[in-house]
């Protein structure tokens, strides 16, 4: 199968944090950073990067630097850092002076142009940069057509498909990895970040993967799935599978130790995975958010699925509290 390279990108400490939070604690942040390089994962997102006082004990970061103080013992390792677009402002960039660091960009299609124009005001200052236009499913052909041929102008380091409502099929997958592999720019990577609402994540991935082309691939995965609701796709999955048919060279011991010490005292906790609240939510394109409050409240299925129908389509990606409160009020 002809490819460039397929890289892992694990962001257990960035989105495993919905969970706790971001409260991982210092010594477990360390512990599993460290688990994730001896592994060999290829990029380890650490956090999100946020205009707030800095925590060590959780992973979001206020400047870089504060990043480099827990990395160091890993100087050639490959790290990310997310900013949601509208969190954190350009003017607390500088010029980048390293290279194993690089920013991830994650952005509402309403907030597309003023993205496009933050993400190239990082490439002015030298930042490798992730774009993941949430959402990606959502958009009409043209739309993307058009997010491609701006970022084909700036050239990112990469461009990820974000099922962030977790309701993608296979054949989604596909025919959106070609519609965007027509017009992306070669040089450019592609990446896939999934949810496992409807239980797909890897045989999304899967197909994701087996696409026969020439261009870099990067798969975002989480430790032992952790992830908002029903989770993401499993690090220790996607390394197996890899090593198995792809012949990569993942060490699997790393990964289980740090599932057995990081990640599961977390989730005697805060437990994820498969959940029919959150499998409806999928159902119906709405925000896991959505679920996530009704379960919080202990609304039956029935009722999550009755009121789940009442969110208007354009209301449904992004959450919306005094929304879901006023339609819930009426199943109380």
């Amino acid at each position: 199968m002809k490819k460039k390279s397929i890289k892992i990108l694990d962001c257990t400490l960035r989105d495993g944090g919905y969970l706790n939070n971001w409260s991982f604690g210092y010594k477990t942040i360390c512990s599993i950073i460290n688990n994730l390089s001896l592994c060999g994962i290829d990029y380890i997102e650490c956090g999100f990067l946020k205009e707030d006082l800095y925590n060590r004990d959780k992973t979001f970061f206020s400047n870089i630097l504060e990043l480099e103080k827990i990395i160091i013992p890993h100087q050639n390792q490959k790290y990310t850092l997310m900013v949601n677009f509208g969190e954190y402002d350009i003017k607390n960039f500088s010029k980048c002076e390293n290279k194993n660091i690089k920013i991830r960009v994650a952005f509402k299609k309403h907030n597309q142009k003023e993205a496009i124009n933050y993400i190239s005001k990082l490439k002015s200052l030298d930042w490798d940069v992730f774009v993941n236009p949430m959402s990606t499913n959502t958009y009409q052909s043209s739309e993307l057509k058009n997010l491609i041929l701006d970022l084909n102008v700036i050239k990112p380091y990469g461009v990820s498909i974000v099922d962030t409502l977790g309701n993608m099929y296979e054949k989604d997958v596909v025919e959106m990895f070609n519609s965007i592999d027509e017009v992306l720019d070669k040089d450019i990577s592609l990446g896939f970040h999934s949810h496992n609402s409807l239980q797909l994540s890897f045989a999304n991935t899967k197909a994701f993967l087996n696409q026969n082309i020439d261009r870099d691939l990067v798969i975002d995965s989480c430790l032992y799935g952790m992830g908002r609701g029903a989770g993401n796709l499993c690090t220790e999955l996607i390394i197996k599978y890899l090593n198995d048919l792809y012949k990569s060279k993942y060490e699997i011991l790393p990964v289980l130790k740090s599932i057995d010490f990081d990640l599961k005292p977390i989730y005697q906790n805060s437990p994820w995975g498969y959940s029919t609240p959150y499998y409806i939510a999928a159902l119906y394109g709405c925000h896991p958010n959505y679920a996530n409050y009704l379960v919080k409240y202990n609304f039956t299925d029935e009722q999550i699925n009755k009121i789940l129908l009442q969110i208007p389509k354009e209301e449904k990606i992004s959450f919306n509290l005094d929304l879901i409160e006023k339609i819930a009020e009426n199943f109380r």
